[in-house]
């Protein structure tokens, strides 16, 4: 354990310094990875001055969509595509030789890029915040902030565990990519990127409290915007907690079946 902490520090350090090279670039896709909620709570607002009866008020809608393109950055994952090419086009196999697993470089990639895109992205966010903060609603507990803070690295967790499992079936499949598009689409809808749960029909509510996707995105900002109680909140830990277990044991499955059918330049 001690040694695979030293290797993600280690390629985690080694990812800060390549991203750097690109931060223009990351710069402009925290623009528009800000602009895009904003676009969302604009068209909710304006459903909301009509009149119409919503589950989130105001001010739940605006702190939802302030803080949502933080806990999207904080939760994201890209990992998919680079696996299913490292399966594919041989850059899996120099690691079969080394004393760790490709994954412990994936885990570094992905902290190592957040770690820039968040300096970045804050400044981005304080500005919507400042603009819309009559309505900004934070919670002044500490509680709810410390509820909050347990619910990314699990939300983190399956995000990611869910790419490994679309990004591993490269071990059988030449072309993943429609997958990886689905699964993109079908995250953005589930998770509550473009329209929070709770205002989904009830009849689908059971559905959307089940669904893996809630757990990447959704609950996070729920706990923050105070739209669960007491038990659903212990609910939707014992979710985030089961799904975690759930997809690393199928992770390690496909991964250990997977391996003895992987054959590819260098394998």
């Amino acid at each position: 354990m001690i040694r695979t902490l030293r290797v993600i520090w280690r390629t985690t350090m080694m990812n800060v310094m390549n991203t750097l090279e690109y931060r223009g670039a990351f710069f402009i896709y925290m623009v528009n990875t800000v602009a895009a909620p904003v676009v969302y709570l604009l068209v909710w607002l304006a459903v909301e001055e009509q009149g119409v009866s919503l589950p989130y008020d105001r001010g739940q809608f605006v702190t939802y969509y302030v803080l949502l393109s933080v806990v999207s950055m904080l939760t994201s994952t890209w990992l998919a595509f680079y696996l299913a090419s490292d399966i594919r086009l041989g850059g899996l196999s120099p690691w079969l030789l080394r004393p760790t697993t490709k994954m412990v470089q994936y885990v570094g990639n992905n902290i190592g890029e957040k770690i820039i895109k968040m300096p970045l992205l804050l400044p981005l966010v304080g500005l919507v915040a400042l603009a819309f903060g009559r309505d900004l609603s934070l919670p002044t507990n500490i509680r709810a902030w410390a509820l909050f803070a347990l619910s990314l690295p699990l939300a983190a967790t399956i995000a990611f565990l869910l790419d490994v499992l679309i990004g591993s079936l490269a071990f059988w499949i030449q072309d993943v990519g429609g997958l990886i598009d689905i699964k993109e689409l079908t995250s953005s809808a589930l998770a509550g990127r473009f329209v929070p749960l709770a205002l989904f029909p009830k009849a689908l509510q059971p559905f959307m409290n089940a669904q893996p996707f809630r757990y990447t995105l959704s609950f996070p900002l729920e706990v923050l915007t105070g739209g669960l109680s007491r038990q659903e909140t212990i609910r939707g830990f014992a979710w985030q907690i089961g799904y975690c277990v759930i997809l690393w044991g199928c992770y390690r499955i496909m991964w250990r079946v997977g391996l003895r059918s992987y054959t590819a330049p260098g394998g």
